[in-house]
């Protein structure tokens, strides 16, 4: 049985192989088509990060108690400054999640996403002077953040908006005010008290 590796950020393919029941060698065939990052230590050793096990593990309908394996790292990008101190607090003292990042404007998202390197981000849709549709596509097209999970929010958006940020690679666009249980939920920690 693997071990509840708390505030790891990546398993092993010994570990990896046994949460998601295949073998090693499934596992390098997944990393070589894309269907799983992976990245290698200075030593060459292949490590998987836990929020990319997890993800797969949901697609395959494995039953993954993810809050014994998570240890995300956050990235909110939303202007509402207020908002974003409460929604960081919280969730900075939540089991399985790691670190939170948070930016209010497109250049420190931009520095953030590739100096911080976050597992989820959840993106306000209304950030003035961010294109925040532009910004999904980019993050989700690109292979060097593609395996990044994207969770939309927004206030008075349309149902074409919300459509559309799914249609680019987000999982779910809430409305706000964000309904904390929901997201905790969509992050896997759905299990765990507030």
């Amino acid at each position: 049985m693997y071990r509840k590796p708390w505030k790891r950020h990546y398993l092993s393919p010994g570990e990896t192989a046994e949460i998601l029941k295949v073998t090693p060698a499934s596992l390098r065939g997944w990393t070589r088509k894309g269907i799983l990052r992976a990245e290698t230590t200075r030593g060459g050793h292949r490590r998987f990060p836990v929020s990319e096990v997890i993800r797969l593990a949901r697609i395959k309908g494995l039953d993954v108690k993810s809050s014994l394996l998570m240890s995300i790292r956050l990235l909110i990008i939303d202007s509402d400054i207020e908002s974003c101190m409460t929604l960081q607090k919280s969730l900075s003292r939540s089991d399985g999640v790691s670190k939170v990042a948070v930016a209010h404007d497109g250049f420190t998202a931009g520095c953030l996403v590739t100096q911080f390197h976050p597992d989820v981000i959840l993106l306000d849709l209304n950030v003035p002077g961010i294109d925040s549709t532009q910004i999904c596509g980019f993050i989700k097209h690109d292979h060097r953040t593609k395996f990044i999970r994207v969770i939309a929010m927004c206030r008075n958006c349309s149902k074409k908006l919300q459509k559309q940020i799914v249609n680019l690679g987000a999982e779910v666009c809430f409305l706000k005010p964000l309904p904390l249980n929901l997201f905790k939920q969509a992050l896997g920690l759905e299990d765990l008290g507030d």
